[in-house]
């Protein structure tokens, strides 16, 4: 029986069809777990429609239907390729494609038409998918795909079929039985090769992690000797510069500081080779050597040149031809190739500029190098602000010095603002315990439907508990920025930080992330206490538990996340130890009964409102107890 199937052209033209078609589906399954571009979603419908087409011309061979079906396909690409960057641009075309399909076959129906007219309307929506591809998405093509053969492999499987029905009307045993299969077997090399650029897209993404991972660590670990050191800022200065020097595989790196008193910036550390970007005085020796000799006494006043200029306005500049930029004037037997230069900033106040240089016909610098510049850069100043708190206490003799350090250190940390948005009401508060500094929250805005609310306590006191706090900062602004779930961004912590810290320095961590339109979040913890939601349609306020262990005890833990949603009104508080372990005057904890019973009763407020209120409640109970832990609220109410 099977046999005399085969033998109907028709028939085996179907199931080879089908087979490919069935292939080609499951080869996308397994691609679309690694998707960030929403190309499996847009591929699956081009691949549905073309196989409903051909079950459907199995029982009406009308090649109408073929010629339908190649205007939705070519829809479907020109989704794959700009849905994302341009939604407008890609219902505009589906528009427009079916009025191309409709109009032609009604005119055909009614006879106003010749039988097959039809596919010159049609032609040309494939054909101006193409043209879109190649003049609007060759970016991303050059991005998703990984070798020549396969960037061109979806625009030719959807041209060929419809050219060929087109030029070759007749000849639709040799498009069923080669044209059609072939076209198949391009749009599985394609998804295959999309696959494997994918993998290694995250290979890449992983390696580049691991090494930011690295270079954090080992940059807080030998920072802390400048700590030791008793504040050696020009040791500080020139482990900052190494850092820089191997971190972006630079030739040269300088570090500038401010001088308040000259307003002028300083050179206070030169590694490797570093090139000079302004022109080298006259009775400077042109060696090498004097050249150094000259950049390690540099002073440039704020605003001229290049360096001048980043110190006076704060602005990152990314060079990758120097050669061709009019700001810097290139010394004929050391040209500088490519530059990146990163303000070195607390808060808004500029205090530095951090240059590295790559020598003329040295590959230049890619925006890899730049991130890392920048992310080690903002790591400096940080840790330079640590040395400068730590210089103004030196002086201090009283018990309280450590203390005081580690609460300068965690203001640091702490955000500046917190974003205003319009459908989600967000407000903190952290007030630390004389003594000690634990407590560390954040609110990361990455794009508009994802935000990272972070809180989490670290066992311990003083600088140490202040250092770990800067390492899981550091690691969290890393790694926040990637499309990863919230589990694996807590394994990353983890993993980052377990084994370079002691056990008595262990933390608790809790990660949301949160989309301010949907309300929909994602939740990971690790050993931090239940979070509380006030839900508005039912009055209640329950609790997200998820229990877990907390980081840095045992690298292999593997966390988990759950989700949930945030409708109209429903408010969401998370909450440190020190809130509901704050004992009054006859020895009584505030709790976490008296904590929601607080959280009914202002749920008409704001964020910012019931903050302010939690607040005041806990200094009313607690009155001039001294407390022992810190307390730290973060809440975020759906609007």
């Amino acid at each position: 029986m099977f046999q005399g199937l085969l033998q109907n052209s028709t028939l085996a033209h179907f199931f080879i069809k089908f087979l490919l078609e069935l292939v080609l589906l499951l080869t996308l399954k397994s691609v679309s777990k690694n998707d960030s571009e929403n190309i499996s979603r847009w591929a699956f419908g081009g691949i549905f429609i073309i196989l409903l087409r051909d079950l459907f011309l199995l029982f009406f061979p009308d090649p109408s239907y073929r010629i339908a079906s190649d205007g939705l396909v070519s829809f479907c690409i020109v989704g794959m390729f700009f849905w994302k960057s341009h939604p407008k641009w890609v219902l505009s075309f589906g528009l427009l494609s079916l009025l191309f399909i409709i109009l032609p076959w009604t005119l055909e129906g009614l006879g106003l038409l010749p039988p097959l007219s039809s596919r010159f309307f049609i032609l040309p929506i494939p054909v101006s998918a193409i043209g879109l591809i190649i003049l609007k998405g060759r970016p991303l093509l050059d991005k998703l795909f990984t070798d020549r053969l396969s960037r061109w492999s979806i625009p030719s499987a959807l041209l060929i079929p419809p050219l060929w029905l087109l030029f070759f009307p007749t000849e639709r045993a040799l498009l069923e039985g080669l044209i059609t299969p072939l076209s198949y077997l391009a749009l599985i090399f394609a998804v295959l090769q999309y696959g494997q650029g994918g993998l290694n897209a995250l290979i890449a993404e992983r390696d580049e992690l691991s090494n930011n991972l690295d270079i954090l660590y080992n940059f807080v670990f030998h920072s802390s000797d400048s700590l030791r050191a008793g504040g050696d800022l020009n040791k500080l200065m020139g482990f900052i510069a190494q850092t820089l020097l191997e971190g972006t595989r630079a030739d040269g790196a300088m570090i500038l500081m401010v001088e308040d008193f000259e307003d002028v910036v300083k050179t206070y550390a030169v590694q490797g080779l570093f090139t000079p970007l302004e022109p080298v005085p006259d009775g400077i020796p042109r060696s090498v050597e004097g050249i150094q000799n000259w950049l390690r006494e540099l002073k440039i006043p704020l605003g001229q040149g290049l360096l001048g200029e980043i110190a006076k306005k704060g602005a990152a500049v990314f060079i990758q031809n120097a050669q061709q930029d009019s700001r810097i004037v290139p010394h004929p037997s050391l040209p500088v190739g490519s530059l990146i230069a990163v303000p070195l900033k607390i808060e808004d106040r500029i205090i530095g500029v951090a240059t590295v240089v790559r020598r003329k016909g040295v590959d230049p610098f890619i925006n890899a190098d730049f991130d890392r510049a920048s992310l080690l850069a903002d790591f400096s100043s940080l840790v330079v602000n640590n040395i400068y708190s730590f210089q103004d206490v030196t002086e201090r003799s009283d018990i309280d010095t450590a203390a005081t350090i580690a609460e300068d250190i965690q203001k640091t940390l702490l955000p500046k603002r917190i974003p205003k948005l319009s459908t989600l009401s967000l407000g903190a508060f952290s007030e630390s315990a004389r003594g000690v500094c634990s407590d560390y929250y954040d609110i990361i805005p990455i794009r508009r439907d994802r935000i990272f609310i972070i809180l989490g306590d670290i066992a311990g006191k003083g600088i140490q508990a202040g250092l770990i706090m800067v390492m899981i900062r550091s690691i969290l602004h890393l790694v926040t920025n990637t499309n990863r779930d919230t589990a694996t961004i807590l394994n990353w912590v983890n993993r980052g930080i377990t084994g370079k810290i002691d056990l008595d320095h262990f933390a608790t961590l809790q990660i949301l992330m949160l989309d301010p339109t949907t309300g929909k979040c994602e939740y990971a913890n690790a050993g931090h206490r239940s979070p509380l939601v006030w839900r508005q349609n039912v009055g209640l306020v329950q609790t997200v538990d998820l229990e877990s262990v907390p980081i840095g005890v045992e690298s292999s833990t593997e966390y988990r996340s759950i989700t949930f949603t945030l409708e109209k009104n429903d408010i969401l508080l998370l909450y440190t130890d020190g809130v509901v372990e704050a004992l009054n005057d006859k020895g009584n904890p505030y709790g976490v009964r008296k904590l929601i019973s607080t959280l009914q009763k202002s749920n008409e407020l704001t964020a910012p409102a019931i903050v302010q209120l939690l607040q005041g409640d806990i200094k009313d109970f607690t009155k001039t107890v001294r407390q022992h832990d810190d307390h730290t609220v973060v809440v975020a109410k759906k609007l």
